[in-house]
């Protein structure tokens, strides 16, 4: 489904009926990502998914957008949808950024929080300097790693289009929304997050490793880690089971 918002066309979807649950996907992914985990949500749970602009079936942004914008979009297609009231906000990566700053800021609100190997935490020079190589490479056919050898043929391959090829990176729009993004430090945010909030990391996730969970959760006032063993940067993804099974028992 598409639905105008505040002169953006976005995709979404609405599936099921019961406490509110938006899913918030990572940068170069989109709501497909989420597929198996909203069909497992949506049996007790109204389970609502959208394109952030500039991915998957919604336009790109006119301007160079920050977090900040995006977490207004956000706000502004709940309002459209005529949703008063969030029972939990999932977020994956860039999605779990978007939610941090929402959240702290109050443009956002939810009674729970679930952040997937959530972005935020701003990396070392170094660091930077290793995932935009890594990002780079993606769309020349590097597969090792462990958040995205295990996908479906057909959604790995969307996924490195549109996140690691470097006609993506290339279009000024989305770089320039790409750099504003991982040029902030979100870890100040995390404390002013009252909410309980469930931290699900991969063990072997080399795009936010497992440091910087550690990091968020000793910012948040009621926070909880698990961290998945073998699971790479799609955590929920490479251990479904698991995964669901925590979001559940958390839920629940």
């Amino acid at each position: 489904m598409k639905i105008m918002v505040d002169g953006q066309l976005v995709e979404y979807k609405d599936e099921g009926n019961g406490p509110v649950i938006v899913l918030l996907h990572g940068w170069g992914a989109n709501l497909g990502s989420f597929n198996d985990l909203a069909k497992e949500l949506s049996g007790s749970n109204r389970v609502i998914r959208l394109d952030f602009p500039g991915f998957g079936g919604s336009a790109k942004p006119d301007d160079s957008w920050g977090v900040g914008e995006y977490a207004t979009f956000v706000s502004a297609f709940l309002k459209k949808l005529q949703i008063n009231s969030v029972y939990t906000l999932i977020g994956h990566s860039f999605g779990g950024r978007v939610i941090i700053k929402g959240i702290a800021t109050g443009v956002l609100s939810a009674e729970k929080i679930v952040l997937l190997d959530t972005a935020g935490v701003k990396p070392s020079a170094s660091a930077k300097k290793a995932f935009l190589k890594t990002i780079a490479k993606v769309g020349k056919g590097v597969t090792g790693a462990p958040g995205l050898r295990k996908l479906r043929p057909l959604l790995r391959a969307k996924l490195y289009k549109a996140a690691g090829s470097t006609d993506y990176l290339d279009a000024q729009a989305m770089q320039k929304i790409f750099l504003n993004t991982i040029n902030e430090d979100l870890l100040s945010y995390v404390a002013r997050i009252a909410q309980p909030t469930l931290l699900v990391w991969g063990e072997v996730d080399t795009e936010t490793p497992v440091a910087d969970a550690y990091k968020i959760l000793n910012e948040l006032p009621d926070g909880k880690l698990t961290v998945v063993p073998n699971a790479g940067h799609f955590v929920y993804l490479d251990e479904p089971t698991i995964v669901t099974n925590e979001l559940k028992e958390f839920l629940s």
